[in-house]
């Protein structure tokens, strides 16, 4: 973010989730996806509120919704941003995007789940949360989502499809009630442990900043930023005409600690194949230079 976000919350999440399961030679379906970016909340003065949190969801589901990211359509696609992300709001995303159906199961392997959230965290004596519009930051357990719970709704995504992408965004230290990241970020990485395969990747480790600013891309977090860049084509070292998993995990490592003066060190987890393909750059996209 390029400065400390507040004295009592000082994390910043951006959560993309992207469970897939690719049948071998199979045509890939547009994908399902559920993407969340808060940069303003109710309940927290001005000086703690984000600045690109929504632009981030913005610019990922834009990318979504291109050919090359895999033209998912409207009805496959759920965007919320700051009013509308309210804590009941995104379960019942959740929920709707679980029952999504058009034409057949999500049990297809051909099938795709993104879940991307953008915005801040909190821990607290009761467990680690990620913070919707109208959360208390002084009642977490009743009006935040918990990690907990999201860690829930994705295994229950990777049950029915079997391989999931997770990346997160974790900013460091000063929390809630003067409590550590350190269980936000251990909380994520138990995501890995879901059946299925699955790549993580967090955006910082839990003693760093996220950064964000006007300089990502006119205005984006670092760490969003250059996961569109890599996947809208810049990561496809080997010039087959697609990113892989192993090329968008090499190229963010790569490209963060060069974006933020080396102040920001993303760091994986899981066991997701590394040529599992994530976009096709034979086809059109949204521009991210």
């Amino acid at each position: 973010m390029g400065r400390d976000i507040g004295l009592h919350l000082h994390k910043r999440i951006v959560f993309i989730a992207i469970a897939a399961a690719l049948a071998a030679g199979a045509a890939e379906a547009p994908p399902y996806a559920l993407v969340v970016g808060i940069s303003r909340y109710q309940k927290l003065p001005r000086a703690l509120w984000l600045h690109y949190a929504d632009a981030d969801a913005e610019a990922f589901s834009a990318h979504l919704a291109s050919p090359r990211g895999g033209a998912a359509a409207s009805d496959r696609m759920l965007v919320l941003t700051d009013e509308q992300a309210t804590a009941a709001a995104i379960r019942q995303a959740f929920q709707r995007l679980l029952k999504m159906r058009p034409g057949r199961s999500l049990q297809d392997k051909r099938d795709t789940l993104f879940i991307f959230v953008a915005g801040h965290g909190a821990v607290d004596s009761s467990g680690a949360y990620f913070l919707a519009y109208d959360s208390d930051p002084e009642n977490l357990a009743a009006t935040a989502i918990s990690m907990a719970e999201l860690r829930a709704t994705v295994q229950s995504a990777t049950s029915r499809i079997g391989r999931v992408i997770f990346l997160a965004d974790v900013c460091r230290a000063a929390a809630i009630a003067g409590r550590k990241s350190a269980p936000l970020a251990d909380s994520l990485e138990k995501m890995g442990e879901t059946p299925g395969e699955m790549l993580g990747l967090m955006a910082a480790r839990p003693t760093e900043l996220s950064f964000e600013g006007p300089e990502f891309g006119g205005g984006h977090g670092a760490f969003t930023w250059s996961v569109l860049k890599a996947l809208e084509g810049a990561a496809d070292r080997d010039g087959d005409g697609s990113v892989s998993a192993g090329e968008l995990i090499d190229f963010v490592a790569a490209d963060v600690p060069k974006l933020t003066g080396n102040r920001q060190h993303p760091r994986d987890f899981g066991n997701m194949d590394n040529a599992a393909k994530l976009s096709d750059l034979s086809k059109p996209g949204i521009v991210a230079k």
